[in-house]
């Protein structure tokens, strides 16, 4: 028995049909609502007739035809591609138009089509060029917002997913330092390896569980970098390096995104306490001031490969900047300085209270 072959149909995300039936659904409601408006400005008394039934129907049909002229004609072919000119030139002349139909069609044309009505305009060329302007400019806006929602919605979850794959990377750079400073001192038989593992088992359970939203609570974010600089400060020579980590203000209820700082203060202990055999040292401070949180990190320039720095540099710092520019925005501001014997960190945020 020969199979019948199926062709594979392409499906539309969820979010494009629950889209385009809104659209189906919103034409009836709304030219439902505009004919019982214009039939209750065509009516002369409260109760209405099938004469004014008759003449709004007449009426409207126009306007509504000019309407999607313009909505599935002009917009796209004019007016999204930025010939802005030609479409304002083209939208006069289809309203101008349809009124032009109108006024024939009740001042000459009707009575050969309803015979023993007799209907009459009472409105004139100008007040008709009102009606389909109005309509036809009502209609371009609801759709063009209704694009525009569809845009800002679909932008914001393109970021999310973005923000999502920057947070990710974060991760394995991360655990590859913290596992290192552990076999640091397994290597050395420190009898702190016990405690740090406890620490970097907190830290873990952190990331894992408690940055999957959006935002995370300041104190709760200050509190994972000070027990990740001190896990680290284990793993140095006291007498060589010098490590000093400053949290000034109070945090309260604010927020902030998760990890925003690590990469800062990894690239600081990778390329400045691990990059000198001589004499090292870092500064660390988070100053807060109302809903102002000022961050700053220095560190001795030390000699390390510069593609490795590179690559480094790309993936955490590179990923931090993308963070700031989706989710700050204008309430931020990053200046870096690499110069001969140092490099420093300023970064300035405007918070989010809980």
């Amino acid at each position: 028995m020969m199979a019948r072959s199926r062709q594979n149909k392409k499906v539309k995300p969820h979010h494009d049909l629950l889209n385009s039936r809104l659209w189906v659904l919103w034409h009836p409601l709304f030219w439902f609502g505009a004919y019982q408006l214009l039939l209750s400005i065509f009516s002369e008394s409260s109760e209405t007739t099938p004469v004014d039934h008759i003449y709004t129907l007449f009426f409207i049909v126009p306007i509504i035809i000019s309407c999607f002229l313009n909505i599935y004609m002009l917009i796209p072919v004019f007016l999204k591609k930025e010939r802005y000119l030609l479409y304002f030139l083209l939208f006069a002349i289809l309203a101008t138009a349809s009124a032009a139909f109108i006024y024939l069609l009740f001042d000459r044309w009707i009575d050969h089509i309803l015979k023993g009505y007799y209907f009459v305009s009472y409105d004139e060329f100008t007040v008709l060029l009102g009606y389909t302007s109005a309509f036809m400019a009502l209609t371009t806006l609801l759709k063009l917002s209704g694009e525009w929602a569809v845009y800002l919605r679909n932008d914001r979850n393109k970021n999310i997913i973005q923000l999502k794959n920057l947070q990710a990377q974060l991760n394995p750079h991360f655990l590859l330092n913290s596992m290192q400073t552990i076999y640091s001192q397994a290597m050395n038989k420190s009898e702190s390896t016990p405690d740090t593992v406890l620490q970097l088992s907190e830290i873990l359970k952190y990331t894992l569980y408690e940055t999957a939203s959006d935002y995370v609570i300041l104190s709760r974010e200050l509190d994972v970098m000070g027990n990740y600089i001190e896990m680290y400060r284990k793993r140095m020579d006291p007498i060589r390096v010098s490590i000093t980590y400053n949290v000034t203000g109070d945090p309260g209820n604010k927020k902030i995104i998760p990890l925003l700082f690590l990469p800062f203060i990894e690239n600081s202990f990778k390329h400045g306490l691990q990059g000198t055999e001589g004499k090292a040292w870092v500064d660390i401070s988070f100053q807060i001031e109302e809903n102002d949180l000022i961050f700053r990190i220095e560190n001795n320039a030390g000699s390390f490969d510069r593609k490795e720095k590179a690559v480094y540099k790309g993936i955490g710092i590179g990923n931090t900047r993308k963070r700031l520019e989706i989710m700050y925005s204008a309430r931020h501001n990053l200046i870096i300085k690499d110069e001969k014997d140092r490099f420093s960190v300023f970064l300035r945020l405007k918070l989010e209270n809980e």
